[in-house]
């Protein structure tokens, strides 16, 4: 089981953010938050909550409980080929609302048939 410090920079790292970035976010050093990286000083509860909304992943999965699903609020990784979750909700709420309404009802459809 993957521990916080490895989640914090794995997912530090798909967001092409820099410990600089995320210390100033958090308002701490940089060196602070990269000890919380080498798994050398323990986060605070306070700091695993504003990187979930950062990173808009659930705290449970920050934390190591709940592992990645199709439901997985971990909008940044793959979904779909290639297309992050994050970009597959986007398109759709690109589209008009008749559009929208038709796709319900063919993802109804669909899973009426298993």
């Amino acid at each position: 089981m993957k521990q916080v410090y490895e989640f914090l920079r794995e997912l530090r790292e798909q967001h092409s953010y820099r410990q600089e970035y995320i210390a100033k976010y958090l308002g701490i050093t940089q060196q602070t938050y990269s000890n919380y990286e080498l798994g050398l000083r323990e986060i605070p509860l306070h700091h695993i909550i504003k990187l979930s909304c950062l990173y808009q992943v659930s705290t449970d999965y920050l934390l190591g409980i709940e592992s990645p699903y199709a439901g997985s609020t971990n909008l940044s990784q793959e979904y779909l080929d290639g297309l992050s979750l994050h970009d597959f909700l986007y398109s759709i709420q690109q589209l008009d609302t008749d559009k929208r309404k038709s796709l319900a009802q063919f993802v109804r459809f669909l899973n009426s048939q298993d």
